[in-house]
């Protein structure tokens, strides 16, 4: 379970478990912590076009989560895989209001592919999810998430309220570098 919201980093692979062998020597050496908790791993997405994929999330309760996914082939994640190569696919942040978030970042003016839509799994009813462009972030596709957990059962789990904002004073305010824009 991420420490923060900033939860993961998502990377397309063409083999999950090669990437899970490599990825266990870099930890072993640079981050043995996240080697300590049970590795999460789905071994079919059954949503959407990209139905058919795999992946798996080295669990991190210190820090930021390394996740891989292998789209199944002639999915549109598939067909990026083969004309990109192996790559970081996203950042992923988690909220406990997935729609209100896209909200405000859509009044912030920001790319969201799809006008900000929500997805939800039907295989994890709570999990929403939505994406913000890599117009506006300089190149990064942004995954806005439901929080979760794992329990070290291989699952994730919803964890509501983990990371919830509770006000001013909670944390640093930098909105005197970037104003928030003002409601027409």
């Amino acid at each position: 379970m991420p420490s923060g919201p900033f939860a993961h980093v998502c990377m397309v692979v063409r083999d999950l478990d090669k990437a899970i062998e490599d990825w266990t020597k870099i930890l072993r050496v640079l981050d043995p912590a996240s080697l300590e908790e049970r590795l999460v791993k789905y071994d079919e997405f059954s949503s959407g076009d990209d139905a058919g994929m795999k992946w798996a999330t080295f669990v991190n309760n210190g820090g930021t989560e390394i996740q891989f996914i292998q789209p199944a082939p002639g999915t549109p994640m598939g067909d990026r895989l083969e004309k990109v190569g192996e790559h970081v696919h996203h950042l992923c942040y988690s909220t406990d209001d997935v729609p209100g978030a896209m909200e405000k970042l859509k009044a912030e003016g920001l790319h969201l592919p799809g006008g900000g839509q929500t997805f939800n799994d039907p295989d994890m009813t709570w999990q929403k999810w939505s994406w913000v462009g890599h117009k506006s972030t300089h190149g990064a596709l942004i995954e806005v998430a439901s929080p979760y957990e794992s329990r070290n059962d291989g699952k994730w789990h919803h964890a509501p309220g983990k990371f919830a904002y509770k006000g001013p004073g909670e944390h640093p305010c930098f909105s005197e570098i970037v104003p928030p824009v003002a409601a027409e």
